[in-house]
């Protein structure tokens, strides 16, 4: 899957940006020592192990935005575009950059600034009902990995989807 505009502008940022001595002085965006006079070089230096955690935290505080708001966006692909280090060791794909952002193990992100999720309706393609949120004992046992699919709860919900009496009780 492609990255939206605004996230490939994103990565272009965070890749382009030198990092190696963020920590120490404020720049403009896409700084780079190499074209920096000798007076305005900072004396300090991140080493190259800093460098890239410094580069993957930023990576992961836009990736939080980009995930809440776009139901396609594949965190590796964005990783790899900030210039983070997505394998490891073993060549494979590291876990760890999933695991960065806030988020369930259903693929929800949370609201970016927050530490909630937003009030939806949540089901997938294959369940014949739809539930207050992944914490639904019926949902969690009915779940078979598909893509969640989720309405607003000002909104409807189309008919194909019975309400859950588990986790939603009866209608008033």
């Amino acid at each position: 899957m492609a990255l939206s505009r605004l996230a490939r502008e994103f990565a272009a940022e965070i890749s382009n940006h030198d990092w190696s001595d963020a920590p120490y002085r404020r720049d403009r965006a896409g700084h780079s020592r190499a074209s920096d006079s000798l007076s305005k070089r900072s004396e300090k230096v991140l080493s190259d192990q800093e460098t890239d955690r410094l580069r993957t935290n930023v990576m992961w505080v836009a990736a939080q935005v980009l995930g809440y708001s776009d139901p396609n966006f594949d965190v590796y692909e964005f990783a790899e575009a900030c210039g983070v280090n997505t394998r490891n060791s073993r060549g494979g794909k590291d876990g760890t950059i999933d695991a960065g952002l806030r988020k369930d193990p259903y693929g929800r992100y949370m609201r970016p600034g927050t530490w909630e999720f937003d009030p939806q309706f949540i089901t997938t393609e294959t369940s014949d009902f739809y539930h207050a949120s992944t914490d639904c004992s019926w949902f969690q046992r009915g779940y078979r990995g598909g893509q969640l699919l989720t309405f607003p709860v000002d909104g409807e919900v189309p008919q194909r989807w019975k309400r859950c009496v588990n986790c939603l009780g009866t209608e008033a």
